[in-house]
């Protein structure tokens, strides 16, 4: 359709670095433009733009799924620029410094095709210091309006500024052309002295003002923004903060049940925690070395591509998924693992990344799960069949929501054959994860718990170290809201199997309704509950 066209094209001209996302040939006049997301022009146009649209979407008599999903997205985003996430720019899991970098080493979304390429990123670079500038600008404003970074958030930024640079990040140690300048050295002369700059301020002036509190509900106007934001998380604009909550203790507890008995069957007597330690150093659950974690997920990968893919989905995908790890300079501020998906003419592969910095700690019956996530029928098949797919348009492949993303994935955790009952009970603990997720999410930014008691809670039902606990909730603080979108996803699309197999006589195929679910591609929850 013209509109959804025009609008795509209006929007990638706003946001130039989508085109390093999809890699589109058509837009290749771009791969030498940044734009600058926090700047007050870049927000006053992004306004204009949606609200064009909206207009025009609205005089659509009957509109279809996706004319629906294009006005919630021109709503959504003219509603978030109310509010005040401005003046936190950046932290240490959402930190816009850290992808430019990872573009540079070439680890990024930013290929390295040609020898032009590396010209094109030294232009496109050329408003990294206004970009920065902004950055501090929008931390100064909010000090003046007291709504600033926790302090061990702010502490946890500078950490990660400063191994950025000293671990030369940006470094691209596979130049393939004979450049006529050092492309390194280059990035240093960009990158350095902002950095620098950044971590002066944070450290002299920011880090004063930081707040001892975590959760928004102390921030000005923090409640009211942190309700929006889980409307935004779910894409569900009914659901209620406490129904979340509660569901989240109900799930702990059913989850909790079915890891005693677990336990009981595998003959252990003592108390849970004790289970979960006499697992966590379990010999034969316990990797050799780095190569044998890679080697182990890379297995199971082939193993779920032989049987459930070809057994539960009608359609393969083209595009691989690669199995590497984090780069080591930012293992200590990524997750456990996540996905990177790859661009439309899969140039650029999708990869699985998996965080190699605590393999002592790292045990194997997590593979399963979480190569059912990550990997396929999760995350690349998901993002991967979206891109492959000429049916559906073009600005809902670079929409980022995490509500049907993260939650099919987690669905798609239970469309394993868990042979054996280490291998289930990692499946329970993963899930447990997710569902720890509703209770402290919500607990932190809304009840206001404090992190002594969110820990505690945590650690009461956890699996994970005292160390992986840390780091969890420090995401948790980093970004409200968005470890929601997990189990409300997997909620809604388990009801909708529930009322697809009732509507059918319990005849439908599970390949029909995994075909239902993909083929409109990551639209809003509330739009595909509709379609049932």
């Amino acid at each position: 359709m013209k509109l959804y066209d025009n609008y795509f094209n209006d929007y990638i001209e706003l946001t130039p670095s989508l085109y390093d996302c999809l890699n589109l040939k058509s837009y290749k006049y771009l791969k030498n433009k940044m734009e600058n997301p926090f700047s007050s022009e870049h927000i006053k146009k992004q306004n204009e733009l949606h609200t064009l649209y909206l207009n025009k979407l609205n005089k659509i008599r009957k509109p279809n799924i996706y004319d629906k999903t294009l006005m919630y997205i021109c709503n959504d985003t003219i509603e978030s620029n109310k509010y005040n996430f401005n003046l936190t720019p950046i932290n240490h899991q959402e930190n816009i410094i850290e992808s430019i970098l990872d573009m540079a080493n070439g680890n990024g979304i930013y290929t390295f095709n040609k020898k032009k390429d590396y010209d094109y990123f030294i232009e496109k670079m050329s408003n990294f210091e206004d970009i920065v500038d902004t950055i501090i600008k929008c931390f100064k404003k909010g000090i003046n309006k007291k709504y600033t970074l926790p302090k061990i958030m702010t502490i946890k930024l500078i950490d990660q500024l400063k191994e950025l640079i000293k671990s030369k990040s940006y470094y691209n140690n596979n130049i393939k052309f004979k450049l006529n300048y050092d492309f390194n050295k280059k990035c240093d002369s960009i990158f350095i002295i902002p950095i620098k700059n950044l971590i002066v301020f944070l450290e002299k002036d920011y880090l004063k003002h930081s707040r001892t509190s975590i959760g928004m509900v102390s921030l000005p106007n923090g409640i009211r923004e942190y309700k929006y934001l889980v409307k935004s998380s779910t894409t569900l604009p009914n659901i209620t903060i406490d129904t979340i909550h509660n569901y989240g203790k109900s799930e702990i507890e059913r989850i909790y049940n079915k890891m005693i008995i677990i336990k009981n069957k595998l003959g252990f007597s003592g108390p849970l925690s004790e289970f979960n330690v006499y697992l966590r150093k379990k010999r034969n659950l316990k990797f050799k070395n780095k190569k044998d974690v890679l080697e182990s997920y890379k297995t199971q990968l082939k193993d779920i591509n032989k049987t459930i893919m070809k057994t539960q989905f009608y359609n393969n995908v083209k595009g691989e998924c690669y199995i590497i790890p984090v780069p080591k300079y930012n293992e200590e501020f990524s997750a456990e693992a996540y996905y990177m998906g790859g661009d439309l003419y899969n140039k650029r592969p999708g990869k699985f990344y998996i965080n190699l910095k605590n393999i002592k700690d790292a045990n194997k019956i997590e593979i399963e799960s979480l190569t059912l996530h990550e990997a396929n029928p999760g995350h690349h098949y998901q993002i991967t069949y979206v891109n492959e797919n000429n049916n559906i348009p073009l600005f809902l492949k670079c929409y980022p929501n995490d509500a049907y993303q993260e939650g099919w994935a987690l669905y798609c955790e239970n469309l394993g054959k868990y042979k054996s009952l280490e291998s289930y009970y990692g499946k329970l603990v993963l899930e447990m994860l997710r569902a720890l997720r509703l209770v402290v999410d919500t607990g932190i930014h809304y009840y206001g718990w404090s992190y002594t008691k969110t820990f505690k809670y945590y650690k009461k039902y956890s699996f994970d170290s005292d160390i992986e606990i840390k780091d969890q909730l420090y995401r948790y603080i980093a970004i409200p809201s968005q470890a929601l979108s997990y189990k409300i996803g997997e909620k809604v699309i388990l009801e909708l199997y529930k009322k697809f197999k009732q509507s059918n006589n319990y005849s439908g195929s599970t390949k029909e309704f995994h075909n239902k679910i993909l083929e409109h591609g990551p639209i809003p929850l509330e739009l595909l509950i509709e379609l049932f």
